[in-house]
């Protein structure tokens, strides 16, 4: 008996020792579980967070790749990690050929300390700023250097310095003008008054009729520089372009007769165009601007057999204004037509040079536009700037033309 007591407490004690077992294990599985859980969403998390640094970091190089200035990163030995195409365009694409400019600038090896330097460099004025890159205990860990272009900004500046000089000679040269104006005016005044003192067919009338002439082409000249060195203030006002023209043709058809009667050839002038269409414009610019281009076709037309003017008032259905004047004369060089409406460029041994460039600020004071073909045979020339606001061209508009040879 006492054996099988001791038996049943054994058994006792080892079922409940296996009971204990058992539940130990199932907590120990059972916290297993939870932990490959958590190991899994750790790893999800880390996977997601991988996936956002790579994207973050493939933004961040798309934006430096993608910016106007050159960047360059450099260990603080001067191994070149990481450059954008800027600087392969600017400088070069090899590490070699990098560093080898960046010392020839002077911006390599750098100071600890932030600078600015300015770079000419194959046409290009750079700003070179430096800055260190520091670890978290402050040390330099590196350098980044940042390329920016100026050249335009550079250009912008010279372009306003040299404004300001042409507008303090424009200043200069209208007062002088002005000074100028009054002594001739009184020339002009004792001359005709000596022509009419003196016997027509004489040398003397001869002379004094020379200088009325002389006196009156310094007085255009004069009048030429007052129109360019100041800008056009116009003064718009409703016209018909059949009676612009039609008072525009008068003056040329004088000219014209002049010429004649001085043994030069003829010159066949056709006028005509949208006559009934009314438009807005200052009408004495406008006629300035037509009579420089159609003088300056008289004048490259002389002694040429057939020669022939044809000058057209148009307007086109977006109402657009096109004053043209078309010449069959020898044509615009190509060496000249660079320069075509730079002040004081003349291919005449007479000319001002100035005539086209006046025609050019008139064109833009209407928030228009000049523009020329030119060939050997035909030569064009056309001012376009807006109808205006009150301007008609009705479909029943005439176009008109006519011819006069003179």
């Amino acid at each position: 008996m006492p054996g099988e007591l001791q038996e049943r407490q054994n058994v006792s004690v080892l079922s409940e020792a296996f009971s204990t077992f058992r539940e130990a294990s199932d907590r120990l599985v059972s916290t297993y579980q939870g932990l490959e859980a958590k190991i899994a969403e750790l790893s999800r998390v880390i996977r997601e967070k991988d996936r956002a640094l790579d994207s973050q970091g493939q933004f961040l190089d798309a934006v430096l790749k993608s910016l106007s200035t050159g960047v360059v990163v450099l260990t603080t030995g001067g191994r070149i990690l990481w450059s954008n195409p800027r600087v392969a365009e600017w400088v070069g694409e090899q590490e070699s050929d990098i560093l080898g400019v960046l010392v020839d600038w002077g911006v390599w090896p750098v100071s600890d300390a932030l600078s600015q330097t300015p770079v000419l460099w194959k046409g290009r004025s750079l700003i070179v700023n430096h800055s260190v890159v520091q670890d978290r205990e402050g040390r330099p860990a590196g350098h980044v250097l940042i390329l920016t272009d100026r050249t335009r900004i550079r250009e912008m500046e010279e372009e306003v310095s040299r404004d300001r000089r042409l507008k303090e000679m424009g200043e200069m040269v209208a007062t002088i003008a002005h000074e100028l104006r009054n002594p001739l005016g009184s020339l002009e005044i004792f001359a005709s008054l000596a022509q009419k003192e003196v016997s027509p067919g004489t040398p003397l009338s001869d002379w004094v009729g020379y200088m009325r002439v002389q006196v009156g082409r310094l007085d255009r000249l004069i009048g030429n520089l007052l129109s360019y060195t100041r800008p056009p203030e116009i003064v718009l006002d409703r016209m018909v372009m059949g009676e612009f023209l039609s008072r525009a043709e008068a003056d040329f058809r004088r000219i014209l007769e002049m010429r004649s009667r001085a043994g030069d050839p003829q010159i066949h002038l056709k006028v005509g165009g949208d006559m009934n269409a009314v438009i807005e414009a200052d009408e004495a610019l406008l006629y300035q601007a037509l009579y420089n281009l159609v003088t300056n076709s008289f004048q490259v037309l002389e002694g040429r057999p057939d020669a022939a003017v044809i000058v057209e008032g148009r307007v086109s259905e977006d109402g657009t204004v096109s004053l043209s004047v078309e010449d069959n004369g020898p044509g615009i060089s190509e060496a000249a037509k660079d320069h075509v409406c730079a002040p004081f460029f003349s291919t005449r041994p007479k000319g001002t040079g100035l005539g086209l460039s006046i025609v050019h600020n008139i064109a833009e004071a209407h928030k228009g536009s000049m523009a020329f073909d030119s060939r050997p045979g035909r030569t064009v020339f056309q001012v376009r700037f807006p109808a205006g606001k009150k301007a008609a061209c009705p479909e029943s508009a005439g176009r008109d033309k006519r011819e006069v040879a003179s």
